[in-house]
């Protein structure tokens, strides 16, 4: 903890009250506040506090001001509001701040100014889980989910209306779009489908590793359609580890023939749905090893016919007359199948999806990051983002992912925690799922202070 009077001087925890027990007494059975205190005292948080100066009055200290959030969004309560009520009123977070009380703006500014160092904090927790042994890198599943934004349907409307005039203005004009409403675009978010409806929304991305489902790479972005988005993820997941997955596995949104020609090139064994990776026409026939050819259900063989860029064409001309012409859309004498060649990246990756074991690693995606997105929105309640812009978006969304890495790497035992491995273990392991409901809640939803 800095000295040098940049920051409050923080209460002592232990000094007794009068009519109640000292802050760290009141929480002496709370061992999962305890092991989350533990583990964010081992963070470093000097890009953090190099932000402020000596000039003015002292600030929150960043580490009590990051608990105060984590804590917050672990129970679920994510405004700078709520925050604010529960920093006066609640011993678990009056614990977390010694007694300090940093008012909702406070809170809410803290949030913003921090925006990038929040993303290295984050990083910081990919490699203590690396270094506990909670990532291997050998299965990274990657998947995106669209969350509501702080936006109204008119308002968008209004906003993205504007950006289109100023874009025909700036075109007619043959000069380039004022740099303020370029960067207020970039911000906005965008018309997507989600599960209550087309509305504001952006689309927030994690890849997740498969042994203990630790969070390896995120970003939130405001386009809807996941296409082009595969690669720089898988991208973020070596630059964030220092190595790249063994396997990556996604869904058919990532399919790109470009995306798939420069991750089959890389170090890394993709997975993508076999519907996306073996050409529609093809999966209709059945195909016979031994004889290189594809058989159609009428049992006339399509055999290899030639050579055309990547693929492989196979032909039939028994076509004529044929009751299952029809089914198969043929109307002449001839049918033809365009099939990846086996040494092309669309054909590896064909190849790879066809065999028992390339559909056993994409079956297991939806166990490792779809249970991620259940815990953010359903257990944390983090449906609908707080914090206006895409910069808004992407703090918020860096807290969520910075908070459940950490409650993993408590659960395992990190280094420093309170209680050792087996002691806070046993207690996350049971508890961080239903830690909101541990605590009694007043009219105005916020937990009430312990006596």
């Amino acid at each position: 903890m800095c000295t040098d009077g940049r920051f409050l001087e923080l209460p002592d925890r232990d000094q007794l009250r009068v009519f109640a027990p000292s802050l760290r007494q009141a929480v002496a059975a709370d061992q999962q506040l305890l092991a989350l205190d533990a583990a964010l005292e081992q963070l470093d948080l000097s890009a953090l506090e190099a932000d402020y100066t000596r000039v003015g009055h002292p600030a929150f200290p960043p580490r009590v001001m990051l608990k105060i959030h984590i804590y917050g969004y672990l129970l679920g309560l994510r405004s700078s509001r709520s925050l604010d009520r529960a920093c006066r009123y609640d011993d678990a977070f009056r614990f977390l701040a010694h007694g300090l009380a940093p008012d909702f703006r406070t809170l809410c500014r803290f949030r913003r100014r921090h925006a990038q160092d929040l993303e290295q904090v984050f990083v910081q927790t990919v490699r203590r889980c690396q270094a506990a042994g909670l990532v291997s890198l050998g299965h990274v599943a990657i998947d995106g989910s669209k969350l509501r934004a702080n936006r109204s349907k008119p308002g968008l409307a209004a906003a993205l209306g504007e950006f289109r005039q100023a874009l025909a203005e700036a075109e007619a004009a043959d000069r380039d779009l004022p740099r303020e409403a370029e960067e207020q675009a970039t911000e906005e978010a965008r018309f997507m489908k989600t599960s209550e409806g087309v509305a504001p929304a952006y689309n927030a991305q994690i890849a997740v590793d498969a042994d203990h489902q630790i969070i390896v790479a995120q970003q939130v972005r405001t386009e809807a359609s996941d296409h082009g988005l595969l690669r720089e993820m898988v991208a973020q997941v070596a630059e964030n580890c220092g190595d790249s997955p063994e396997r990556v596995s996604a869904d058919g949104g990532y399919f790109t023939a470009a995306e798939v020609e420069a991750l089959e090139a890389g170090p890394s064994e993709l997975h993508l749905p076999r519907k996306v990776s073996v050409p529609r026409e093809a999966s209709k026939y059945e195909w016979v090893e031994a004889a290189g050819a594809y058989r159609c259900p009428a049992g006339e063989w399509l055999r290899p016919y030639r050579v055309r860029g990547d693929y492989q064409i196979y032909r039939t001309v028994q076509c004529q007359g044929c009751a299952q012409a029809e089914q198969c859309g043929v109307r002449g004498r001839s049918k033809e199948v365009h099939v990846p060649r086996a040494e092309t990246a669309r054909g590896k990756l064909a190849r790879r999806m066809a065999s028992e074991a390339g559909q056993a690693v994409y079956a297991a995606r939806k166990a490792i990051v779809e249970p991620v997105f259940g815990r953010f929105k359903h257990n944390w309640g983090a449906r609908r983002l707080l914090l206006r812009g895409r910069s808004g978006a992407q703090v918020e969304w860096t807290l969520l992912c910075l908070a459940h890495n950490l409650t993993k790497w408590i659960q395992a035992g990190g280094e420093g925690s309170a209680g050792g491995r087996g002691a806070v273990g046993r207690a996350l392991s049971k508890v961080v799922f239903w830690l909101h409901k541990l605590h009694m809640k007043n009219g105005s939803g916020v937990a009430v202070a312990r006596a």
